[in-house]
């Protein structure tokens, strides 16, 4: 079975500063933009505000070419004749909304040590503040993650993928942040904190910016996992089925979402339609 490729939360900012990527020579081999802080980007998920919008094909065949700004900077877009609704759900599009994209990475190399990215959607929508707001703090504490995830492996000797999954790196992350530390070199931590600090102050309290990036425990982890295989239909999962269990549960529905923010993360489950239906990989052992 093919899985899936998660949908990396990542900020315009962390994207636009990768330069290395990497695919094999096999038919239908993914690509992989690989960041400074270890994300290997096949997939990602980005909310933003629509800036700018440009038909470069025809009305009833568009391709377009689309800005979609976060606080951190721009992410560029462009579709093409194999998934026309999209281009046509951009055009439709005001300028300026919030809008959230699922796509996948692409890019373009004009001559050595210039690598131009894109993201080539799979599904828009257009979305409120709130969504937009969530999407910040959720993509603050992924990157938060592989900071110290990054943070491990730079104060390691030799690190390796084992060792860092021997203190609880999950296996893309470990990865990806060998493959960045091998390209890169050591990350600009403290410019990326910067960064995050722009970002929640925009968003949040500073009283509750520890909350925020920590992590709720094994305990919620447990009972998510059970509340997902209660609802789940052939492996699909309704937000509102969900939602409605953890209520019954007696659950605190932000820290549910919280968690199924993390299992995105990590590639456990994957939202078929944004804000709809996630779904779940039956055969990783994680659900068994």
């Amino acid at each position: 079975m093919i899985k899936r490729e998660p949908a990396w939360r990542v900020f315009a900012q962390e994207y636009r500063e990768s330069s290395l990527h990497v695919a094999s020579d096999e038919e239908h081999s993914p690509l992989y933009v690989i960041t400074p802080l270890g994300a290997r980007v096949n997939r990602v998920f980005i909310v933003g505000t629509l800036i700018d919008v440009t038909n470069y094909g025809t009305e009833d065949e568009p391709s377009v070419r689309a800005t979609l700004a976060d606080q951190t900077g721009h992410f560029y877009l462009t579709t093409g004749q194999y998934n026309p609704e999209v281009g046509f759900a951009l055009l439709r599009a005001e300028t300026p909304s919030f809008l959230a994209v699922i796509g996948k990475a692409h890019v373009y190399q004009p001559e050595d040590g210039v690598l131009k990215k894109y993201i080539r959607p799979e599904s828009v929508i257009q979305v409120d503040r709130e969504t937009r707001d969530r999407w910040l703090v959720e993509t603050s504490k992924a990157t938060w993650e592989r900071m110290e995830a990054m943070r491990e492996a730079m104060e390691m000797a030799e690190p390796s993928e084992k060792m860092l999954r021997d203190i609880g790196i999950y296996p893309r992350l470990a990865q990806g942040v060998i493959q960045a530390v091998k390209h890169y070199g050591e990350a600009n931590l403290n410019a990326y904190a910067e960064m995050l600090g722009d970002v929640l102050r925009y968003v949040i309290s500073q009283k509750d910016l520890e909350s925020m990036l920590e992590g709720d425990g094994e305990s919620l982890t447990e009972q998510v996992r059970q509340l997902i295989l209660s609802v789940e239909n052939n492996g699909d999962i309704l937000w509102a089925d969900l939602l409605s269990a953890a209520d019954k549960e007696g659950l605190d529905e932000e820290k549910v979402k919280d968690e199924i923010d993390r299992l995105l993360i990590e590639g456990k489950i994957f939202e078929r339609q944004i804000g709809v239906r996630l779904k779940i990989e039956k055969d990783d052992e994680f659900w068994s």
